[in-house]
């Protein structure tokens, strides 16, 4: 029964250039009963932008067709100008409930102070409109009309429509989540197992400027003995190597379903025993400081298509990095590291709302009759 409720329901918002027309009013007419019946609703919404921002606000006006009707020995330009100037009063009305909501600002007391706003507005229009048909009688003094008429194009002039708009911060931040391994180069390939790990990361660009910084955990195990500083390093032994890599990025390409994304920059490498408690490798560490060039391939999910009346500007993506860093100053060792990790992670950027004031230009031709 409720499928069947929503599928009737048939509704037209209010437009400068769109005006009514006769097919709108959709209702059946009935045998005896004359005139029209005008259908309409005003209401608002709010959306929240982020957590720094004002949410948006939007007031809105529409005619219910499948309610409305106009009689057949009504059907005429007089009684379409007539339920024009009636919706033009809705109109009217929801801009200035409109200001008022946005008048307010975010506080606790928003949704309270919001319905009575509604409550005020609605009872001010119910007012207008009852005035509107009592001195044009129904529509039927032509100029009463007309001259009601006039005065709504006037207002609808002079209270301007707040259009909603979105701005996105130059500012975005971002998260990642993954996991992966290094490939081992030149000699290091011979004293190290592949390492594997899980990685993590977090990002802040500055338009399509990036700085990343990505720590990484990873477990390997050292596969031929060798000696660095006076510091003996065993075959066999389990050593937990971390890495952490700060890079600066630039969004190369950047599509809805793609971006790519170069960079360079620094990384630290710091070789550990796994077991930091036994004795034997007691004071155990090789730090390496290097450079490091990398890669990023992030694959967008979802309808990333940019849209100027989204309240939110973010996405998930699945991330493919390969990065390149040597081996420096590590005597006896040298080479270098071959990363390549994989994982989830998400971008946004914050979006702050705004209001464009768009005053209507009607003609007195659009409604005459």
């Amino acid at each position: 029964l409720l499928t069947s409720a929503q599928a009737t329901i048939d509704t037209l918002h209010w437009s400068a250039t769109r005006r009514l027309q006769l097919s709108d009013f959709r209702s059946p007419t009935h045998a005896g009963l004359g005139g029209s019946d005008f259908h309409y609703q005003l209401n608002y919404e709010v959306r929240p932008t982020s957590l720094w921002s004002e949410p948006a606000i939007d007031a809105y006006c529409l005619m219910f067709r499948n309610l409305s009707r106009i009689s057949e020995t009504a059907k005429n330009e007089r009684t379409l100008a007539y339920n024009q100037v009636l919706f033009d009063l809705v109109e009217i009305h929801a801009r200035q409930m409109k200001a008022k909501l946005i008048a307010l600002k975010a506080g606790r007391h928003f949704k309270e102070q919001a319905k009575q706003i509604e409550y005020l507005t609605n009872s001010e229009l119910g007012s207008e409109v009852n005035r509107f048909r009592s001195e044009t009688g129904g529509g039927d003094d032509v100029q009463i009309l007309q001259t009601w008429q006039k005065q709504v194009i006037q207002r609808l002039y002079e209270i301007p429509d707040l259009v909603t708009t979105y701005h996105s911060s130059k500012v975005g931040f971002g998260v990642f989540f993954g996991g992966g391994g290094a490939l081992p180069t030149g000699s290091l390939h011979q004293t190290l197992s592949p390492p594997v790990g899980l990685s993590m990361g977090i990002e802040i660009a500055l338009r399509r400027t990036m700085l990343l910084v990505q720590p990484t955990d990873f477990n390997a195990q050292i596969t031929q003995t060798f000696t660095h500083q006076g510091q003996s390093w065993e075959d066999g032994m389990r050593i937990k190597p971390g890495m952490l890599e700060i890079g600066v990025g630039h969004w190369l390409y950047d599509s809805p379903r793609y971006r790519i994304i170069p960079y360079v920059g620094y990384r630290l490498l710091d070789l550990s025993p796994r077991d930091r408690f036994d004795e034997r490798y007691k004071g155990l560490s090789l730090i390496n400081h290097a450079p490091t060039v990398g890669l990023i391939f992030d694959y967008k999910l979802g309808d990333n298509t940019e849209k100027a009346d989204l309240s939110h500007d973010s996405f998930w993506f699945v991330r493919t990095k390969l990065s390149f860093s040597p081996l420096v100053g590590a005597d006896p060792l040298s080479g270098g590291l071959l990363n390549l990790q994989i994982g989830l992670g998400g971008f946004g950027r914050i979006r702050k709302v705004s209001y464009k004031p768009d005053r209507t230009v009607l003609p007195l031709s659009t409604s005459g009759f």
